[in-house]
């Protein structure tokens, strides 16, 4: 797949919110903390297509991580 192509995945709301917390949950010590960071995940994932900054989206979700689970 070249960079300008998309991969369509057709999903939920809910599956795609259960995925995300699945992945984070390992990292997350407190509850609130875990769903806070998966809130900013999927809110950067549906609003991604508006605004283009210069940090990447992992960068910016690993130091809320380590902020949340610290």
């Amino acid at each position: 797949m070249s960079r300008n192509q998309r991969k369509v995945i057709k999903t939920t709301l809910g599956e795609l919110i259960a995925a995300v917390t699945d992945e984070v949950r390992p990292f997350a010590r407190d509850p609130s903390g875990l769903y806070m960071t998966v809130s900013h995940i999927v809110n950067d994932l549906l609003t991604r297509r508006r605004r283009r900054g210069n940090e990447g989206p992992l960068r910016k979700y690993r130091r809320k991580l380590a902020h949340e689970i610290a």
